[in-house]
């Protein structure tokens, strides 16, 4: 029997949900925290999208990503190779859903692929790291997506 390297991941924000996607790319922007030393983004379906870590304490490493839905504010899809120096690459499928929950948004992240259980761990700990940072500013409450 083969161990699920899947990785699934929530959290609710006080937002809507136009407002919880627009600060989700929004963190990929001009405005990015440091450790996000550089991102391209190409936001339609089939769209590249090259982000640059670098996490204090670890080398810097690159995701390629393919864009396959973009549907706003509700979803965002891709595939991604992530790729570290020296060190063999590897790819995984992401997406991400923006739902309306009570006054607010759930954000789901669902990445599949991993190559192994350590790997997805490392992930699920960054993945927390850019959650923690967002922080969606707010549209009309009235206005749910």
């Amino acid at each position: 029997m083969t161990e699920n390297c899947d990785l699934s991941m929530e959290r609710t924000y006080p937002a809507s949900p136009r407002a919880v996607y627009d600060a989700f790319l929004g963190m990929y922007g001009e405005n990015r925290p440091d450790w996000i030393v550089d991102s391209r983004l190409d936001l339609r379906p089939g769209g590249s999208w090259r982000v640059v870590f670098h996490p204090p304490g670890l080398e810097a490493f690159t995701e390629d990503r393919v864009l396959s839905a973009i549907e706003p504010p509700h979803r965002l899809a891709y595939s991604m190779t992530a790729l570290f120096a020296g060190q063999p690459g590897f790819s995984t499928e992401v997406e991400l859903t923006f739902a309306p929950e009570g006054t607010g948004t759930r954000l789901v992240l669902t990445q599949r692929g991993f190559p192994d259980a350590a790997t997805r761990d490392d992930f699920a700990g960054g993945w927390s790291g850019v959650w923690d940072g967002l922080t969606p500013g707010e549209h009309d409450p009235g206005s749910a997506g």
